[in-house]
């Protein structure tokens, strides 16, 4: 089962439940994601965000770096509805465009070239071809020494390592301290009979590699990666 977007309920449920509950380590991921931009960030910077769902990764951002503005792009209407209401206390700082960033070249992005694109958590819903022709997409959109942050699922193995797997989700669930976690059961079932497309890290870093950047994993934690990749100055 794919997930319903372009439901509202469905949307809203995401928005107020499933962000942290499907993935106990966001928390950490995102403070990492936060930490590189602000080391980075400059003024008159623009951050390009591919697939921006709900902006609770923008709302994070601008309340760590003052100076930061970002695009975001995302196909859903009910979540750009949910981002421009959260980030409302952030006037100016945030311009939506409804669309797909398969469809990256056919879109007007304001504030082009960027010194930032990110995508967080979106591009396991399209197809291994249209994930390549993002990272072009994205390459061609950064001004150069700029970086492009890949924060995603990555196919997992769980069938082959369930132990070890479960292990880990455990943990990961004791630290995060949720009120209501997910069991492993529960997400392994879920997950692994998801009609998404995950791919493999070294799938990743070798089509970021083929569209022009250098790249490298700098977090790997369960089925979870960020990966920075630069486009040479």
């Amino acid at each position: 089962m794919r997930d319903r977007w372009g439901e509202a309920g469905f949307a809203q449920g995401w928005d107020q439940r499933n962000a942290a509950r499907d993935n106990p380590g966001r928390g950490e991921q995102l403070d990492i994601l936060a930490a590189l931009l602000a080391d980075a960030w400059r003024e008159g910077d623009w951050l390009l965000d591919l697939g921006s769902g709900s902006g609770q990764v923008e709302e994070l951002i601008f309340g760590r770096i003052p100076a930061a503005r970002a695009v975001g792009v995302d196909s859903s209407p009910h979540m750009m509805r949910l981002a421009r209401e959260r980030l409302a206390p952030f006037p100016g700082r945030f311009e939506g465009v409804e669309g797909a960033m398969e469809a990256l070249g056919g879109l007007k992005l304001p504030h082009a070239p960027f010194a930032f694109v990110l995508s967080s958590q979106a591009l396991h819903e399209i197809p291994h071809p249209a994930k390549r022709g993002v990272m072009a997409q994205a390459f061609r959109l950064l001004r150069p020494g700029g970086s492009f942050f890949i924060l995603d699922r990555v196919e997992p193995a769980f069938a082959k390592l369930p132990a070890s797997y479960k292990s880990v989700w455990d943990r990961l669930n004791r630290r995060a301290a949720l009120p209501d976690p997910m069991s492993y059961e529960e997400y392994a079932a879920k997950y692994g009979g998801k009609k998404d497309h995950p791919a493999r890290l070294e799938e990743l870093i070798a089509w970021l590699e083929q569209a022009g950047f250098a790249a490298a994993p700098l977090y790997l934690h369960f089925n979870r990666v960020l990966i920075a990749a630069g486009r040479p100055g």
